[in-house]
């Protein structure tokens, strides 16, 4: 599988993804979110004093999962990556429209210079489609 053919069967399930991160002592915690697309890499916006983000500080490691529903989409879907937080007014700025959010920041976010938005940028190191048939096609970097 290539990662644009996973992108598209992303894109296709949900435009909701669900997070899941951990703490340093391992309590895990899941929340949804809305992710952008850039090769090889998964975006989302957050705020600084969200669990998910003070998780992201102590243990970067992510996971994300796709729900399935109905006959829409090509099945079950999974990533994994390393996650980079990016919090300054400059990377806001610039993150704002880069990270492809698959919706209006403005309307969740207000502008890029709210002081606690952070964009997250997850550096997927597996990613893999598990289809109607239950035959599992993988993507590494």
């Amino acid at each position: 599988m290539t990662w644009d053919e996973f992108v598209v069967g992303a894109r296709a399930v949900s435009w909701l993804a669900y997070l899941g991160t951990a703490s340093t002592d391992g309590r895990p915690h899941v929340a949804p979110v809305s992710p952008g697309f850039t090769k090889d890499t998964i975006w989302f916006a957050t705020r600084t004093g969200s669990r998910k983000f003070r998780n992201l500080v102590e243990n970067p490691r992510t996971s994300f999962h796709w729900p399935v529903g109905g006959t829409e989409g090509p099945g079950e879907l999974f990533a994994e990556g390393d996650a980079h937080l990016h919090t300054s007014e400059a990377d806001r700025r610039r993150l704002w429209t880069e990270a492809n959010l698959p919706f209006d920041p403005a309307n969740f976010f207000g502008s890029p210079e709210t002081p606690d938005l952070a964009f997250v940028e997850t550096r997927v190191t597996s990613a893999s489609i598990l289809g109607p048939d239950f035959h599992r096609s993988f993507y590494r970097p």
